[in-house]
């Protein structure tokens, strides 16, 4: 059984890594207002960190209320909301765990311009679920982007797109773990100009970056102040 709390169930550095540019019109927030949903179009995909996902019968956890399992991915229609948990009426009827969701709200233009509520053609949709998929992707959360750039469908002019960044995503996210942790082997070891030159071939991933920055920082300053105490040893003979 998934544990889910009883409370629940009852400088150089910055210039390498400045900010990648906004998505736009993506909203991003945990928590939808009757009032913002109904001028947003939301989706709410499964992301349980081990999956499946499990739907119950009421929203608290009992061996005996499991009523349905959801891969990860799969698109929920949001009903109701009640201390952590969202009641949903597709694919399952049922509640689900909300931590183990993700919802993404996207404010199209024509709705900002007209007040009109909006219509997505499959292509519009799956372009916006790409944007979507990419900034979970950015923000360090892989399993919810891959499991949202799946959602695109043959019809959309974005599928192959999506279908080659989720292989993408994977092998960057392998890489950029990977030269992470040898940034710090190499600060740790004194090799800080190693760690300053991972810099310029590192994944264009903001989570991986961000964590990325301030060892990079480390070592910049580690490199200074061994260069001037080296001036000042010189100048002392």
């Amino acid at each position: 059984m998934k544990h889910i709390p009883r409370s629940v169930g009852v400088g150089v550095g910055a210039a390498a890594f400045s900010a990648i540019a906004g998505i736009g019109l993506l909203i991003w927030h945990h928590h939808t207002s009757q009032t913002t949903a109904a001028m947003m179009v939301c989706q709410t995909i499964a992301t349980d960190p081990n999956p499946p996902l499990n739907v119950r019968s009421s929203p608290i956890v009992a061996s005996d209320n499991v009523i349905g399992k959801l891969k990860n991915g799969t698109l929920l229609t949001v009903i109701d909301e009640n201390q952590g948990w969202l009641r949903i009426s597709t694919p399952a009827t049922g509640w689900v765990y909300k931590q183990y969701t993700v919802t993404s709200c996207i404010l199209p233009t024509e709705a900002q311009a007209s007040g009109a509520t909006p219509t997505l053609t499959a292509n519009d949709e799956g372009s916006r679920t790409l944007t979507a998929a990419t900034e979970h992707y950015q923000n360090g959360n892989l399993t919810a982007a891959i499991g949202m750039a799946k959602m695109v469908t043959p019809s959309s002019s974005a599928y192959q797109a999506a279908q080659t960044a989720i292989g993408q995503w994977q092998r960057d996210w392998q890489r950029a773990e990977s030269q992470f942790y040898s940034a710090q082997r190499a600060l740790r070891d004194g090799r800080w100009q190693d760690t300053v030159s991972l810099v310029k071939d590192f994944p264009d991933n903001r989570f991986w970056k961000t964590k990325l920055t301030p060892i990079v920082r480390q070592a910049i300053q580690a490199q200074a102040q061994k260069s001037s105490s080296s001036v000042e040893t010189r100048s002392k003979h």
